[in-house]
């Protein structure tokens, strides 16, 4: 597979390189084993080294130079729907103030705040990012979108305390580090990252780990002696907390790729959802040149149902998130000339062969009020929750 896949550039050769020399005293350290999360925390966060924090943005929306495209930058039309969903929100709580995890190139705040100003409204904009490559896309494509920005934008190093408003992160949860559990012929073991032949190799253990899947297919699965192989995101789950702890009074708002329990530990997904991004071409090899790809993980969103500090509100695909925030109504209003190319765009995010219903959109409040047919907007259609 692997000579198959795009070359990276010099440059990045040189980068992964120097990031394999580190992950190789990661895993001399630990004495000839890396659990696979400390190895994918590596490779996408090792400062100035991995994936998401060298100098180069992996974000774009043309093939030649990047890995993937974000629902952002296929329409601004995606930031306007969160915008008209932190609109309800802002009235529940009684503060203008908006808070997003993780901002990526910055095109779905500048879309946020652009669509915010052409409702008379000013809002408080924090950004939570940690690399500082980002941190400079964020504020150039801002104050490119916004030259008269009417709105106060802040760029914070942690989450903040007692925070009242809205906080929300696009394809977040996907690129938090996963372990990688898995059966076979009844034992079951943990995989792990080695070095071997002068090159990264996986590595599995015995573990008493399980995998959170029913126990019905648990039992099926070591009695039948066949080989499974899938991720647990404790990460997730942790990070979910730590909203919860932040937040005082508000709501949560995440956007992902995903499934409920029963579809992620499906018995035919037997080799899990781990999966790469170069040059947009999707592959499942986490070990090809560190830190010059991308690797993710779906989100198991029944995990995330009961987190800590925070009570769940809404589920649902995305397409029903967008649509039951004006979608349709928003594309209606552009001038006409432009609304062939959107509703291309538009279909992409609608449609269930590409982001529509793999990606999901869920919701928790903290410290407001909801009577138990009272649902937010974006899910008065087609919510899901009950299916986690």
């Amino acid at each position: 597979m692997a000579s198959t896949l795009p070359q990276p550039s010099d440059a990045q050769m040189a980068r992964s390189t120097q990031l394999v020399q580190h992950i190789r005293t990661l895993i001399d350290a630990q004495g000839g084993w890396l659990p696979f999360d400390a190895y994918m925390n590596a490779a996408l966060y090792t400062p100035n080294l991995g994936y998401y924090t060298n100098e180069s943005s992996p974000f774009s929306a043309f093939a030649a130079t990047g890995d993937f495209i974000t629902a952002p930058l296929l329409s601004p039309l995606f930031g306007a729907c969160i915008a008209e969903q932190a609109l309800e929100v802002f009235e529940r709580i009684g503060a203008f103030n908006l808070l997003e995890v993780g901002a990526g190139t910055g095109r779905l705040a500048a879309d946020i705040l652009a669509h915010m100003g052409a409702c008379g409204v000013t809002v408080h904009y924090s950004i939570l990012e940690l690399s500082g490559t980002l941190r400079a896309q964020q504020q150039a494509t801002i104050a490119d979108a916004l030259p008269d920005n009417p709105h106060h934008v802040q760029w914070l190093d942690a989450l903040p305390t007692d925070y009242v408003g809205f906080i929300i992160g696009n394809e977040v949860l996907d690129a938090m580090p996963v372990k990688l559990i898995g059966v076979n012929k009844g034992v079951w073991f943990e995989r792990g990252v080695g070095f071997g032949n002068e090159r990264l190799i996986y590595v599995d253990r015995p573990t008493d780990l399980r995998l959170p899947m029913s126990s019905d297919w648990m039992h099926a699965l070591e009695s039948s002696g066949a080989a499974y192989l899938s991720e647990t995101q404790n990460q997730q789950m942790a990070f979910i907390n730590s909203l919860g702890a932040c937040l005082n009074k508000g709501m949560v708002l995440m956007m992902d790729y995903g499934f409920p329990a029963h579809e992620f530990y499906h018995p035919q997904r037997n080799t899990g959802t781990l999966m790469c991004h170069i040059q947009h071409v999707a592959h499942d090899d986490a070990l090809y040149h560190a830190g010059v790809q991308d690797i993710t993980a779906h989100v198991n969103f029944s995990a995330l149902k009961q987190p800590v500090g925070l009570t769940a509100i809404g589920y649902t695909n995305q397409a029903n998130f967008l649509i039951n925030n004006g979608l349709l109504d928003l594309l209606t209003q552009l001038p006409l000339e432009d609304v062939r190319t959107a509703a291309n765009r538009v279909h992409k995010l609608m449609s269930e062969a590409e982001m529509g219903e793999l990606f999901k959109v869920m919701a928790w409040a903290k410290g407001v009020d909801f009577a138990e047919d009272d649902v937010l907007q974006g899910f008065v259609r087609g919510d899901r929750l009950g299916t986690l």
